[in-house]
């Protein structure tokens, strides 16, 4: 008797388990880190509200960039340390030591190139730990437009090689992993902020310096352990030159490949952008933009601008990148405020929508936008924060229904 109560108490209890159901909540959140305060800021971009503001490891965290997993590296430029942000928490389990200060990451594999701010100089991270540095120069102040940062943006070349782009010395080099000179080096009309890459072939940003050299792009191919040299085409050198240009205020800072066809397009701080054919780097079109294109993104056949010194965002049709059509200019802020970064670097498609953080002096407000209209849906300020790059992380929790 004792048996048969025994299996259905069992049994009752395990056909209650079955009639529980799992349900699986999912979170969409973009982090960002504010300078002005040493803190990891996290959104919640549906429900547009803050969803965790975490101290920083060290100082200056002004970018928050993808590690492994559910991970965020989190860049503090004032800083020697790298910290390991935990998204599933929200908290920084552990960091990384540095010899120098870092600017910014590139992921390849299991390893991690940092460049940096304060030297010259890059690493290797792998399993969380730094290589020793590679470098082949001490610290000087860079003369080309973009600042004081010793180097550019962090580029793999393949598994074994990278490049290191000196803004001290206007120099390219290339590293292999283990070797801590450069192995090859070519000096350049000014420095170079990034790198693209299209069927092995890497196409430069040279920044330009005010009132002295144009700003163009480098062409080039790395092959048996030597960087080849395909083509150096400053703007200035080009026919059909926009009449408004300015050289006291002329310099470029970031480029983009359009998605579907052989165009690189390249913006200029006084409001121009320049679409070059990738295989002369002729001029194919001009149009204008805002102050400060930094920044382009495209979705479908439309393209964004990010101009950083604006009030606006910019909006074209690139279907023809020989005939960009514009479609409009949508407006964020009513005033220019000097010495502020207005836009951040870095504009997040999720689910058909485009989001981004616009910073002033008094107040940073992150909006949302609908791209299928062009129109402002929802915003978040968050006044007194500076947010200028972040990434997005979507993570899922599932638990019992009981």
């Amino acid at each position: 008797m004792k048996s048969l109560i025994l299996f259905l108490v069992v049994a009752v209890l395990f056909v209650g388990c079955r009639d529980h159901e799992e349900i699986t909540t999912y979170s969409k959140t973009i982090y960002y880190g504010d300078i002005n305060s040493d803190m990891v800021v996290g959104i919640d971009v549906d429900t547009m509200s803050l969803k965790s503001v975490v101290a920083s490891n060290g100082h200056t965290p002004y970018e928050i960039s993808s590690a492994f997993d559910q991970e965020l590296y989190v860049i503090n430029r004032q800083d020697y340390t790298i910290g390991i942000f935990d998204t599933e928490g929200d908290s920084i389990v552990s960091q990384i030591d540095l010899n120098f200060m870092p600017r910014s990451t590139s992921i390849n594999g299991s390893d991690t190139l940092v460049s940096g701010v304060n030297e010259p100089s890059e690493a290797v991270i792998t399993a969380s730990t730094a290589s020793d540095t590679y470098s082949d120069s001490p610290y000087l102040l860079p003369t080309s437009f973009g600042g004081s940062n010793a180097t550019g943006h962090p580029v793999w070349v393949d598994d074994d090689y990278f490049l290191l782009l000196d803004r001290t010395e206007n120099t390219i080099e290339l590293y292999q992993k283990g070797v801590y000179t450069p192995i090859s080096k070519v000096t350049t009309s000014s420095s170079v902020h990034h790198v693209l890459n299209r069927d092995g072939i890497f196409y430069g940003v040279l920044e330009g310096k005010q009132n002295d050299t144009s700003p163009g792009v480098i062409k080039f191919s790395v092959s048996n352990g030597r960087i080849m040299l395909i083509q150096e085409r400053l703007l200035s050198t080009l026919a059909g030159l926009p009449i408004d240009f300015e050289s006291a205020t002329w310099g470029s800072h970031h480029a983009a490949l359009h998605p579907n066809a052989e165009y690189i397009y390249l913006g200029s701080a006084e409001g121009n952008v320049f679409v070059l054919d990738l295989e002369t780097l002729s001029l194919a079109d001009t149009f204008v933009s805002g102050k400060g294109i930094g920044h382009f993104l495209f979705y479908n056949d439309l393209l964004i601008t990010t101009n950083h010194y604006d009030t606006f965002k910019s909006f074209y049709d690139v279907q023809l990148p020989t005939e960009n059509r514009f479609i409009k200019n949508l407006t964020f802020s009513s005033s220019i405020y000097s010495g502020i970064t207005m836009q951040s670097h870095t504009t997040h498609i999720i689910d058909g929508c485009i989001y981004f953080a616009f910073n002033t002096d008094v107040s940073s407000t992150l909006y949302k936008v609908d791209l299928s209209t062009m129109e402002i849906t929802d915003a978040l300020e968050m006044n007194g924060r500076y947010l200028l790059m972040g990434s997005f992380v979507s993570t899922s929790t599932t638990t019992d229904g009981m």
